[in-house]
């Protein structure tokens, strides 16, 4: 059995740890540059600064095609192209699993999906 003064220690050191806990910065405690979904490790940072959505979903389409290199034009693609077309164009891609590039699948389809609707008979 441990006497009381060992308790009373015990129980001072534990107190002052949590008062030191309580005193850390917020940002040590929330630290997102270890999460895995963190922009700046995604995307480094080159795009930092998104205001809007259509950037958002052009950079989340060349990291999700692995083509980092030409996230610019995902961007652009995102504000003029029919958001329809993209994303036939990425689930008709994400459906061929050993492909060494799917950036590559996804651009072609693209352009097969706009073909495919300048050429439609209008009604």
């Amino acid at each position: 059995m441990e006497s009381i003064k060992d308790l009373l220690q015990q129980i001072k050191q534990g107190a002052e740890e949590k008062a030191d806990e309580t005193t850390t910065p917020q940002s040590t405690l929330f630290d997102t540059k270890k999460l895995a979904t963190n922009p700046n490790k995604l995307f480094d940072n080159k795009h930092k600064y998104i205001s809007t959505e259509y950037q958002m979903y052009g950079l989340r389409l060349a990291g999700k095609l692995d083509d980092k290199k030409r996230a610019t034009m995902y961007i652009k693609w995102a504000k003029e192209k029919p958001r329809a077309i993209l994303e036939m164009a990425y689930s008709f891609c994400i459906d061929y699993p050993s492909a060494r590039d799917k950036s590559k699948i996804f651009m072609w389809k693209v352009k097969e999906l706009e073909d495919e609707r300048k050429n439609k008979p209008k009604e």
